[in-house]
């Protein structure tokens, strides 16, 4: 039996969700419900301890960053304390929200397959929504590669450091992944392991978060987008057919209520983001910051590690920024397509609606942080401007030693 229209849009939409839905399954989150009772179990005992890793990991930070300071430390003791916290951080805004909101994600996946673009598509309209699923599953392998090279490396470098260090013919033990504080002594056998085993699961744990969350969040935009630019075309043909008034007005109201559709649907999205994407901006620069300097000036073992840390730090606010951004301008592409359209072939009640359509288009559409700021490509230009004035004072700070 062929698939119902509805269902290869929902397959479609699944499709571009594949490894958003891969990190989601490992941290026990699921926009479906688990069709069996151990299942259900299952999913929240990994759901519960995804989130005790992550908290305590976030914890143990901030203690020996306490201890740290407490110890009157110089600045190249402090710094690389705090990108890993910052992550640590940052995930466990983004799971809170995955968690409170899954139900209406849930709903806005269900809405989007009730006006995604089915065949038959004109070939410019296919041709477009080619482009755009293929540009969307090249960004996130590219992203959801860097992230998973990138803890693997913090995990297996103290294990790479010690048979360096062994080969060397130097005394040494394997390290940990993490700088942490534990409430007993670490170093003894059994401890060494247990954390050695917490700290990979920890750091894993952080990475499925923040790559499922960012990879829902751009999924979920690059389609508004497309959606956007293929209503531009529709308005762009408009009353280049020989039609009655009647159908003119009758495909200027379809496309309103389209793109009515999609401003509640980015609205909905935006208040589902806007506190993550707050606790992002505000935390990105820094991260950035610490980073480079510990690239820069230290850590020649953690060299590999993080620098795919950077990258993937940059890919990350660069995602966010890149489809806010293209979002704002294809809205904007609205109203221009609309004027563009052959309009002036149409009766005044058609002029009127389309007028309506353009007022509207011009009003901006746009993902906040918490509504301090509008998020675009200039959102991403500051973060890495600030990145670059943090990082010029902790440089003068660390040459004045």
């Amino acid at each position: 039996m062929s698939e119902s229209p509805s269902e290869l849009a929902k397959r479609e939409i699944d499709e571009s969700l594949i490894l958003c839905k891969f990190c989601m399954r490992y941290i026990g989150l699921s926009f479906e419900e688990p069709k069996s009772t151990r299942g259900y179990l299952t999913q929240k005992l990994m759901f519960l301890l995804s989130v005790c890793a992550i908290f305590y990991h976030v914890f143990s930070e901030i203690a020996y960053i306490g201890l740290t300071l407490s110890n009157s430390p110089r600045v190249e003791d402090v710094v690389p304390l705090f990108h890993t916290f910052g992550y640590g951080a940052l995930s466990i805004a983004k799971v809170s929200v995955l968690w409170y909101k899954k139900e209406k994600f849930g709903e806005l996946l269900q809405e989007l397959a009730g006006i995604w673009p089915m065949p038959p598509l004109d070939e410019a309209a296919q041709t477009t929504k080619s482009k755009s699923l293929s540009a969307l599953r090249m960004a996130h392998r590219w992203y959801f590669t860097t992230n998973m090279a990138g803890v693997w490396f913090y995990n297996l470098t103290p294990i790479g450091i010690y048979f360096y260090q062994s080969l060397q013919g130097q005394n040494t033990e394997v390290g940990y992944v993490w700088m942490s504080w534990y409430p007993f002594d670490k170093h003894e056998m059994i401890a060494h392991v247990a954390v050695y085993i917490f700290e990979v699961f920890a750091g894993q744990t952080c990475v499925w978060i923040m790559v499922g969350t960012d990879l829902l969040f751009s999924a979920m935009a690059s389609h508004i987008g497309l959606l956007l630019r293929l209503l531009q075309r529709r308005l762009e043909s408009l009353a280049t057919t020989h039609q009655t008034d009647q159908e003119y007005y009758q495909e200027i109201v379809s496309n309103i209520r389209l793109h009515q559709r999609l401003i509640m649907y980015c609205n909905d999205l935006e208040d589902a983001f806007s506190l993550s994407n707050l606790i992002n901006i505000v935390m990105s620069s820094v991260n950035i910051c610490c980073v480079v300097f510990v690239i820069v000036l230290l850590e020649p073992f953690m060299a590999v590690s993080n620098k795919l840390f950077l990258g993937s730090a940059l890919i990350q606010i660069g995602m966010l920024c890149w489809y806010a951004d293209d979002i704002f301008h294809a809205n904007l592409g609205v109203s221009m397509a609309a004027y563009n359209s052959a309009w002036y072939k149409t009766s005044p009640r058609c002029r009127r609606a389309l007028l309506f359509l353009i007022k509207r288009s011009q009003k901006p559409i746009a993902f906040t942080a918490m509504k301090f700021t509008n998020i675009s490509l200039v959102t991403y230009s500051a973060i890495l401007t600030r990145s670059y004035s943090y990082f010029a004072l902790l440089y003068t700070m660390y040459s004045e030693h």
